[in-house]
């Protein structure tokens, strides 16, 4: 039975646009691609992860939300604006020390009223394992990333939004996947041959991230690797800085450079290696992120 949540959540993944894009060898190779173009929501693709975490929240009389994340997190500046639009709380465990987290995010966090605490790496990696983070009585709890299922909930509705606008026949949706949960959601939501793609920002035994490749599973998706160049949040080579560059001077997007940039790289890729198939229509999904682009030591002007 759909409710006024879930029927306001759909509305508005419908109003998000698909814009066509330019990637040389995808031009070449006779693929359509399209750029979804989430990254316009508040929070980009935290958005979804988020709405049903809060309402959740919020139905069990809760006032204050703590979550975890790193001293440049798009989920934790996500967070902190959602409880402040929400007039809610927010208590924000960050992985690292004071001394050298001072940066664009945490003081945007500081700014909508969030409290941060830092937790040493190894306390941090006990916490996201465990889940077991003492809260007060009036404390909610939301993992790293919203990886939950409240969270791949919220990120069907980028699946459904897709299929509706632009119909069954799309054969892949592909993002960016750090835990992979965005991307089982995405699935989730998916019906017909659809195939969803996640391409890891992640390096070594990390890129594999929380899930199991899908194949075999109605909705089909899988993870792809060997696009996150020399890891999370590392320098750009050259190559993929230069790309950047000419993506931003060709189609008027911003990317940033830890997620998206990384995808349509894999898809430009890709199509190089005959991934693809000509008449192919993918759509790449923005999940945004753009905040997260002051605190990295490269931008795209530097490419040479």
């Amino acid at each position: 039975m759909q409710t006024v949540l879930d029927t306001w959540l759909l509305t508005r993944a419908l109003s998000v646009t698909h814009q066509p894009i330019n990637l040389p060898n995808c031009r070449a190779a006779g693929v359509n691609v399209l750029l979804r173009r989430d990254d316009q929501l508040p929070g980009g693709n935290k958005f979804y992860k988020l709405f049903f975490n809060l309402k959740a929240a919020q139905t069990a009389g809760k006032d204050t939300l703590v979550s975890l994340g790193g001293a440049h997190s798009n989920h934790l500046h996500a967070l902190a604006l959602a409880c402040k639009a929400e007039k809610l709380k927010s208590r924000m465990l960050v992985r690292g020390y004071a001394a050298a987290a001072d940066t664009p995010t945490l003081q945007d966090v500081k700014a909508a009223g969030g409290m941060i605490e830092f937790v040493g790496h190894g306390e941090y990696r006990r916490l996201c394992q465990s889940q077991q983070v003492a809260l007060q009585p009036n404390e909610h709890l939301i993992p790293e990333g919203a990886a939950n299922p409240l969270g791949e909930q919220g990120a069907s509705y980028i699946g459904r939004a897709v299929q509706q606008q632009l119909g069954t026949d799309v054969r892949h949706i592909i993002m960016a996947a750090g835990t992979g949960s965005t991307l089982a959601g995405v699935a989730s939501g998916l019906s017909g041959a659809t195939e969803a793609l996640g391409v890891s920002v992640l390096k070594g035994p990390a890129g594999g991230s929380l899930y199991s490749n899908g194949q075999g599973q109605k909705p089909r998706w899988k993870m792809l690797w060997g696009f996150c160049g020399k890891g999370y949040g590392r320098p750009l080579s050259t190559a993929m800085l230069r790309f950047w560059q000419q993506f931003e001077h060709d189609n008027g997007v911003l990317l940033d450079p830890i997620y998206t940039l990384k995808m349509l790289w894999a898809i430009n890729q890709l199509a190089k290696l005959g991934y693809w198939r000509r008449g192919d229509q993918v759509v790449a999904v923005h999940t945004g992120g753009l905040q997260g682009r002051r605190g990295f030591a490269q931008q795209p002007e530097a490419a040479r």
